[in-house]
């Protein structure tokens, strides 16, 4: 059965996002992305088929909530390094008008 193809993209994903220090690899997920697109196109959509369809969707939603997670804490370090960055500038101009 081709699903079986679909159901084992899936369940990589889903223990991925189980594990807590999974840390995307952009490039694997490429992969994963094209191997699922394929299985995809030429499942069978057997019965379980909806069974299938509602697990990605359920995947797909906590890859997303991951996805803002990450987004978020980028943005965060981003900010902090402009903030540090911000301070270097004050103090090296301060030094100079200090001599």
């Amino acid at each position: 059965m081709s699903d079986a193809r679909v159901l084992a993209a899936i369940e990589q994903m889903e223990a991925w996002l189980g594990d807590l220090n999974w840390e995307p690899d952009p490039e694997g997920l490429v992969r994963w992305n094209s191997d699922f697109q394929k299985a995809l196109a030429q499942a069978e959509k057997a019965p379980g088929w909806l069974d299938l369809v509602s697990r990605a969707h359920a995947a797909g939603q906590l890859l997303e909530a991951r996805i803002a997670v990450v987004a978020a804490e980028r943005d965060r370090v981003r900010a902090e390094l402009a903030a540090q960055e911000r301070g270097n500038r004050a103090l090296r101009g301060y030094g100079a008008s200090t001599r």
